[in-house]
């Protein structure tokens, strides 16, 4: 049933000579699927004006020497969700196909595909499959056969493209053409860490294409001895920042532009977002420029002629798991500025001051010590005690702004490494030598967003204590 429906919708594109049309338009990769509630996320592929989503159907893998695939289950979606290519996805450290292992494997794919497309009616229209496999100049030969043969399997109406992640070189670049012949089309990642093709390259190549790129941040974990243990998605990045229990230092020696550092290394043994980390491991995150991904957005389109639209990849299970949110995705497309708003909560009891604070919008700051800060101004003076609650650390400071003993200061700042896209921090608590005094205290705040803008408060007056109600006289007992 669900094939048959594919072939109807499909039939929709047009049809070349050469093969089959790619459709424009800017489209999602949702690397781990649609998450736990599918429908919120089409709203918001919906509102940004998306015209595909990429998901994960089937995982390719070598077993015991041999190619192996499985399903993965797509979710139901009504009939107006933005059409479905299906990405078929390889181990991360999976070596290229080699020469004789090209039809076990391109069987294996088959068979993946089969399955999902025989097990759901109502996932919506399907466009195309995309093959995210290993692609090198060394193999490309290998790879061609790998992609001729799926495509002989395939529904003709289907269009089938492919991941390219590096430029060819000019020797080797008559075989790679050679290896895409029965490719309809491509996505050359032009952004993001790791291996990437030139924007020229790519429409050069003679094929339409979709730039891609990658703006979440990825991490390589090692123990103590450099042996890697695996890699780690920007999630655990949010995580870390939030653990006081691992340090976090900057990596100075990053040469790739475009680009920030950080290392992470536990003293001692810790559980993070459900990984653990024993001590003297080292988490080294890279995580590309928003600024720049703003900038790249728009200029590599310029003179672009076989360039068919912009693809974005996203991982996570939902934007709880992401720095750069697909809600954030949205508002890039539509135009929006990309500007934490950060709202601070403040109270005051006769110990002393609650702080907390609320990232009511979908983007996020910079990683930074130092960048983003709430700061309370307590006249008086008279601070006891400071426990950070939610946020990373704290500092003090005079009427000036000079650093000073909390014995004489007036001022505390409280700092968080991350502001995170929906992020609520837990109070801090300003404990005082006795009740602060009425209308205390004023407080400001400062973050700088993760796609470049200062986003600074003036001073702000507490807010008023509610007017207690008016009591009620007794009426007097008759007697």
């Amino acid at each position: 049933m669900l094939l048959a429906l594919v072939l109807a919708a499909a039939c929709r594109h047009e049809k070349t000579a050469q093969g089959r049309s790619l459709p424009a338009g800017d489209a999602v990769w949702l690397s781990e699927g649609l998450g736990e509630d599918p429908a919120a996320t089409d709203e918001v592929l919906a509102r940004g004006g998306l015209a595909r989503v990429f998901l994960p159907a089937v995982h390719v893998r070598r077993e015991a020497g041999a190619w192996k695939a499985a399903g993965i289950p797509l979710p139901a979606r009504p009939a107006a969700a933005p059409p479905v290519v299906l990405v078929v996805e390889a181990d991360a450290d999976s070596a290229a196909i080699s020469v004789g292992a090209e039809d076990a494997a391109a069987a294996a794919i088959a068979e993946g595909l089969k399955g999902v497309l025989a097990k759901g009616g109502t996932t919506g229209r399907i466009e195309g499959v995309h093959l995210d496999l290993p692609l090198e100049e060394a193999t490309a030969e290998s790879f061609g056969r790998v992609a001729t043969r799926v495509r002989s399997l395939l529904p003709s109406p289907l269009f089938l493209t492919c991941s390219l992640r590096f430029s060819p070189t000019p020797k080797k670049r008559d075989e790679v053409l050679k290896s895409l012949a029965a490719i309809d089309g491509f996505v050359a990642f032009v952004f993001g860490v790791g291996a990437l093709t030139d924007p020229m390259t790519a429409d050069s190549l003679g094929k339409p294409w979709w730039a891609g790129y990658v703006p979440g941040a990825t991490a390589v974990w090692s123990d103590s001895a450099g042996n890697p243990r695996g890699r780690l998605s920007e999630k655990y990045l949010r995580a870390l920042t939030d653990d006081s229990r691992v340090p976090l230092g900057h990596d100075l020696v990053l040469q790739q532009e475009g680009a920030e550092g950080f290392l992470f290394r536990p003293p001692v043994s810790v559980d993070v977002a459900g990984v653990r980390l024993s001590a003297g491991d080292q988490v080294a995150f890279r995580q590309p420029l928003v600024s720049d991904l703003l900038q790249r957005l728009g200029s590599d389109l310029v003179g672009r002629k076989l360039l068919r639209g912009r693809l974005v990849v996203l991982d996570g299970r939902s934007d709880s798991e992401r720095i750069f949110t697909l809600a954030a995705l949205s508002d890039v497309l539509l135009g929006r500025p990309l500007l934490p708003d950060l709202r601070v909560e403040f109270a005051a009891d006769a110990t002393g001051l609650r702080v907390s604070a609320e990232n009511r919008s979908a983007h996020s700051s910079i990683v930074s010590h130092t960048a983003n800060w709430v700061e309370v101004d307590v006249p008086s003076g008279h601070i006891r005690d400071v426990q950070p609650g939610g946020f990373d650390r704290y500092e003090v400071f005079d009427a000036d702004g000079r650093p000073v003993t909390p014995g004489r200061a007036t001022r505390v700042r409280l700092y968080e490494t991350l502001v995170a896209p929906q992020e609520k921090i837990e109070a801090a608590t300003i404990l005082l030598w006795g009740r602060p005094a009425e209308g205390c205290c004023r407080f400001r705040q400062h973050v700088l967003a993760s796609s470049g803008p200062e986003v600074a408060g003036d001073w702000t007056a507490p807010p008023a204590p509610p007017t207690p109600p008016p009591k009620s006289r007794a009426k007097p007992k008759r007697r």
